[in-house]
């Protein structure tokens, strides 16, 4: 008895040890990483801060070398995925032509604890949030326009936003842009059928066969429909969800309870709003948007599918409009081509609108 106690303890002991050992190298490499990129110009911007929107108290996270530069927000994806603690991933060289906006939207991630209660989000409610935060970066960097970058969920809000409100937009970007949810899902779970069927993959077709898209009639069915299109690399790939896990796991802005929180809470968001999302099709919502228009469209990417970009694309009023493709990419263009990405922003988004200013 004495002995099993003894290797009790010991198992214990070990455990303990081992995971103080694992919050000391986390806290080394948050250190680190804030050492190695902190922002130190005279005129920049580096700052994580609650702000109120409408009801709410959430959480912007901004950086930029020089705060007079051309605002950009970035809408993450999920709805609740947030894309906070993996900003420097993707935004370093960013830095130095613009002001950054990272926001953990409401109930998501460092914005979880004001909202402990999803049943009452809807698309509109975040649309408001959105149209606030724009107003008080406007204000705040005394700027009438800012601009906008939609990434999946939040290109859902970007459109919308930008279609209502144009006169607050120097231009749109949609990344992983969402154009009709029910059309999406069908041709992603026409894709990776397709490719289970080349393959004879029984385990997928097993599990395929039983669920039916856009899965309104049972949300599980879409956890099931993701694992398949990730393993065919029609979104997220292996390599791209390790880096970023990573980087959420020892990001310096968040706290593991927050890790948690986006986890856990970006499935429980995006399961309330989705009978909402189902109903999106920017092919009669928003056939006009009056602003420049930027599309950033990863070849692969079958989960906000390229093809209904396309389409979108060729049928879309605006004053400018341009497509640009990551062959590298599927749904997550900033982490898979993050240079490109970057490059493209620097230099065609912000470059098309200097031009425009001089004709």
């Amino acid at each position: 008895m004495k002995n099993i106690l003894w290797f009790v303890l010991a198992v214990l002991m070990i455990g303990v040890v081992g995971s103080l050992g694992a919050l000391a190298y986390r806290a080394w490499c948050q250190a680190q990483t804030s050492a190695a990129t902190r922002i130190d110009t005279p005129n920049g911007i580096e700052t994580l801060e609650e702000v109120a929107l409408n009801d709410s108290k959430q959480w912007l996270y901004i950086r930029g070398q020089d705060r007079n530069n051309p605002v950009l927000l970035f809408l993450h994806g999920g709805p609740g995925m947030t894309e906070m603690p993996v900003a420097r991933l993707f935004g370093l060289e960013l830095e130095k032509y613009y002001t950054v906006v990272h926001w953990d939207q409401r109930a998501a991630g460092k914005s979880r604890v004001s909202e402990p209660d999803v049943s009452g989000l809807t698309i509109e409610l975040y649309l408001e949030d959105t149209l606030s935060l724009v107003n008080l970066l406007r204000e705040r960097f005394d700027q009438k326009k800012i601009y906008l970058i939609g990434h999946s969920w939040g290109s859902i809000l970007g459109v919308l936003t930008v279609r209502d409100h144009p006169e607050l937009f120097h231009a749109y970007i949609g990344m992983g842009q969402t154009i009709s949810i029910k059309a999406g899902e069908q041709h992603a779970y026409d894709f990776v059928m397709s490719r289970a069927l080349e393959e004879n993959n029984e385990e997928a077709l097993n599990e395929l066969k039983h669920i039916r898209p856009p899965y309104d009639a049972d949300f599980s069915e879409l956890f099931i429909h993701r694992k398949w299109l990730n393993w065919y690399g029609g979104a997220i790939s292996d390599d791209v969800d390790r880096e970023a896990l990573v980087a959420y796991l020892t990001s310096p802005e968040y706290t593991l309870l927050d890790a948690i929180n986006m986890e856990s809470r970006g499935f429980e968001i995006t399961e309330h709003l989705w009978p909402e999302m189902t109903q999106i099709d920017f092919l009669r919502q928003a056939p006009k948007l009056d602003v420049p228009v930027f599309f950033f469209v990863g070849r692969n990417d079958h989960q906000t599918p390229q093809v209904l970009v396309e389409a979108y694309f060729d049928v879309l009023q605006a004053p400018m409009k341009k497509l640009f493709w990551f062959e590298n990419s599927a749904h997550a263009p900033n982490f898979a081509e993050p240079e490109l990405f970057q490059a493209l922003l620097i230099n065609e988004v912000l470059g098309a609108d200097k031009q425009s200013a001089n004709d």
